[in-house]
């Protein structure tokens, strides 16, 4: 379709949604700017070259994708709590994150656009731009609603700091491989830069992101992109049992020159036995708590399928099983923000 053509139907679309109710208003904020800078494309005089209007089109259908995910009701809206906790450890500017439910076992996060685009290439356009940074989150439709298998998203990112600030490209000044072929320096970069995100996740997650790898794919061997799952695993563990390693000093050295945090426990694991047995949500104490849930509802779920649980699991399948405990940790999250947003308040 021409570019011309897509662009006034996603001016459409757009403005239908602003008229959504949105639970974030910021959302709405860059709907309505996306509207205007299209406004602007499809009657600045003289026109703009059809390829600039073509590449802008491809960036706006990216961010309608994901701010209509954000306005449905079966938007992970817990797991986006979470997220931006974590994210706001690492990145300064300020960060709008937006989700879209996907249709394959596809897990992402990664940053859009728009307005970098805006500013450098439709260089007359002169009305504000927001200055949040969208950040994109994917999440598997299926696991909506079942936040412990979305301790992924930790993982990813883990990749999303990296490729940002360069993390792992940071270790081959500081810890270079000679002699190799250029494909081989390619596989280890593949290999670094999960071990990286592997440790990120870890920080956060605890041993939650152990049972999200060997669940995805637990006999994984070595391959030109991932490490075998088994030292994976393995370098995580270390971490955990608070062991000093080479591979972890090469990643600590990187994050001290970019002036970045260290990678370090940044959650606490709540008893939330006493509550999911009652089958009650726990009451998260605190941010740290906050990411422990994924620890704790893992261990839990664990304890359950083992036999070691309460009365209300052993007349249970396994499937109602693992429904209730992702709802019991959905709900202890959910009440969290809603406990966090009534505290902001002024009184």
């Amino acid at each position: 379709m021409h570019p011309r053509t897509d662009l006034a139907l996603l001016a459409e679309s757009l403005a239908h949604l602003s008229k959504t109710p949105y639970f974030n208003r910021a959302i709405e904020k860059h709907a309505y700017a996306l509207i205007d800078v299209i406004k602007h494309a499809l009657t600045s005089s003289p026109p703009y070259d059809d390829e600039i209007l073509r590449s802008f089109a491809d960036k706006v259908w990216t961010c309608h994708r994901y701010l209509q995910g954000s306005t449905t009701k079966e938007a992970p809206y817990e797991i986006e709590y979470c997220m931006r906790h974590a994210i706001s450890d690492w990145l300064t500017d300020p960060c709008l994150v937006t989700t879209a439910l996907t249709d394959k076992k596809d897990f992402h996060l990664k940053p859009g656009d728009p307005w970098d685009f805006v500013a450098k290439t439709m260089d007359r356009y002169t009305g504000q731009l927001p200055q949040e940074k969208l950040i994109f989150i994917g999440v598997p439709r299926i696991y909506k609603h079942m936040p412990l298998f979305c301790a992924a998203l930790y993982h990813e990112l883990g990749h999303f700091v990296d490729l940002a600030r360069n993390v792992t490209d940071v270790t081959f000044l500081t810890h270079p491989v000679h002699g190799v072929s250029d494909g081989v320096q390619e596989v280890l970069q593949n290999h670094r830069r999960e071990h990286f995100a592997d440790l990120f996740a870890a920080c956060y997650v605890g041993s939650a992101i152990v049972d999200s790898i060997h669940a995805i794919n637990p006999h994984a061997d070595h391959s030109n992109t991932h490490p075998a799952t088994a030292t994976r695993i393995e370098v995580i563990r270390s971490f955990l049992a608070g062991e000093d390693f080479d591979e972890l000093s090469m990643y600590q050295g990187a994050l001290q020159k970019l002036g970045l945090p260290r990678l370090e426990q940044r959650y606490a694991v709540p008893a939330i036995e006493t509550a999911f047995d009652d089958i009650r949500p726990y009451t998260v104490a605190d941010t740290p708590e906050l990411h422990g849930m994924m620890a704790a509802g893992w261990s839990y779920l664990g304890k359950v399928k083992s036999g070691d649980g309460p009365q209300w699991a052993a007349d249970a399948n396994q499937l109602d099983v693992v429904r209730i405990v992702n709802d019991l940790t959905e709900k202890s999250i959910r009440n969290a923000s809603i406990r966090s947003l009534w505290n902001e308040v002024p009184q």
